[in-house]
């Protein structure tokens, strides 16, 4: 008898066991997938920026040319004996998972259920991951739009995901609330044009507030979290310049030369309102000058467009910097849209990734143990993004940058979307890509990438949505 109840007890159970593979089985080969990548590509794509701010690592000494936060910590993953792998593999792992659960979370949200729920988001993320995407190499490179990228997967996921739990797991949702805050706060540190996004990521804050889901109107009770993150950010910012001694190095004196170099390229007249950069221009400043890239300015630009005595940093060229916005703002408006516009089409002779580990100093190099593998896959990920649909697909943000403009119409105005804060999701990549018409420094395909690959997440998540169940408004949970 007792055999008997053993037997049916052990079948009762297979069901359970099922249902914990169906449920977990996607998110573990997940896991393993990102622990491929991170073996082949060990230790890390590393470019110069990148070795700049492994250095400052290494010596404790850091300046805010590149926004020091990510020096510091790895200062300390080195200093506990760990290395730059470390990293990479925590990024890889959360860049994975993270678009993984935002996939999945966008498909309950519009009520998709059963296997689809669970192998669709992963099915999204092998897309990503094949050859025809260079999301891998973005996630194994040691470089601050990677962070920037991984930090917007992982808000746009959180803030779905709290909406979704916060009236029935409070606690839950009260840790996911301090999960989403911190990574506000780091994506924000980690890029300076990341600053445009505060207004969003304050907006998102307030509707995820009780006071905000229990009345559903705008009030300012309730507005405590979004000032909480103003408050720790600027403190935390303040902190590390202060505790770290952090050098100030004025990188935004680099736009502005660019800028001017720029204005007196169109219009030479524009002399007038910046005598201190006309009188260090170089014969040649008209051809060196390459709309919204800072080379031409810079010590290190094949062409110089000024002399070697020209300072960015004058205290007489940054007055006549802003003494031209008020003279000639049309103009430098131009100037901005000329370099813009260079970052958001495919440009086919232009790289979609750094292919490699840099040579350095610092004896760090990439594994011999699947160098052929990794060759391989980066030569045929090359060719694939070169190639006519995917070099407009995957290999430029204009389509994106366009798909992202439509949604925010449909959501906002049609009101398709089952909750607002999905609607604030599709403000981030919008405005992080426009903050680059603020300030360009060259036209390169990761600046902007953060925003494309949300967009790409978002999107494939929604096809897979019609796919499975026609897209209409949700008469019960439109107004939430």
């Amino acid at each position: 008898m007792s055999s008997n109840l053993v037997g049916i007890t052990g079948f009762r159970r297979v069901p359970l066991i099922l249902n914990i593979l169906k449920k977990y089985l996607p998110l573990l080969i997940t896991t393993i997938v990102a622990f491929i990548i991170w073996g082949v590509c060990y230790p890390a794509f590393m470019n110069g920026d990148s070795l700049v701010q492994y250095g400052q690592a290494l010596m404790a000494n850091y300046d805010d040319w590149h926004p020091p936060i990510m020096a510091i910590l790895l200062h300390y993953v080195l200093k506990l004996g760990g290395g730059i792998g470390f990293i990479t593999l925590i990024q890889t792992v959360m860049g994975c998972i993270g678009i993984y659960l935002l996939s999945r979370e966008i498909l309950g949200l519009f009520n998709i259920s059963g296997r689809n729920y669970y192998y669709l988001p992963f099915l999204i993320l092998l897309i990503l991951l094949s050859p025809i995407s260079p999301l891998p190499f973005h996630l194994m490179a040691f470089i601050k739009d990677t962070w920037v990228e991984i930090g917007f997967i992982w808000i746009a996921y959180l803030s779905l995901h709290i909406h979704h739990i916060k009236t029935t797991q409070s606690k839950k949702a009260l840790w996911n609330l301090v999960l989403l805050i911190t990574c506000m706060i780091f994506v924000l540190l980690v890029r300076h044009n990341a600053i445009v996004l505060l207004p969003v990521f304050m907006l998102q804050l307030y509707l995820l507030s009780n006071s905000y889901i229990t009345t559903r109107k705008l009030k300012f009770s309730g507005i405590e979290n979004s000032l909480l993150l103003l408050l720790v950010y600027f403190i935390i910012s303040h902190q590390i310049y202060n505790s770290y001694h952090v050098t100030k190095t004025h990188p935004e004196n680099q736009v502005y030369a660019t800028e001017c170099l720029g204005i007196l390229v169109n219009n030479i007249e524009n002399k007038k309102y910046l005598p201190y950069i006309y009188g260090h221009l170089t014969p040649n400043y008209a051809t060196a000058y390459i709309p919204g890239n800072v080379a031409p300015i810079m010590w290190w630009g094949p062409v110089k467009a000024v002399d070697s005595t020209f300072d960015r940093n004058d205290s007489q060229f940054t007055a006549q910097y802003y003494n031209l916005i008020k003279h000639a703002p049309l103009s430098l408006v131009k100037v901005k849209w000329d370099g813009f516009k260079l970052m958001i089409p495919p440009r086919i002779k232009y790289h979609w990734f750094h292919p490699q580990l840099d040579s350095n100093k610092y004896g760090l190099a990439q594994n011999e143990n699947f160098k052929n593998i990794r060759l391989n896959w980066i030569s045929r990920t090359k060719h694939v993004l070169s190639a006519t649909p995917f070099a407009y697909i995957f290999g430029g943000h204009l389509l994106w940058f366009i798909l992202n403009i439509l949604l925010l119409v449909l959501f906002f105005i049609k009101k398709l979307s089952p909750n607002v804060i999905f609607t604030t999701v599709l403000f981030i990549p919008v405005l992080y890509c426009l903050s680059y018409l603020l300030a360009s420094t060259d036209p390169d395909f990761r600046f902007i990438y953060p925003s494309t690959l949300l967009m790409e997440v978002l999107s494939f998540s929604l096809i897979s949505v019609l796919s499975v169940n026609k897209l209409r408004p949700k008469q019960s949970t439109t107004s939430s």
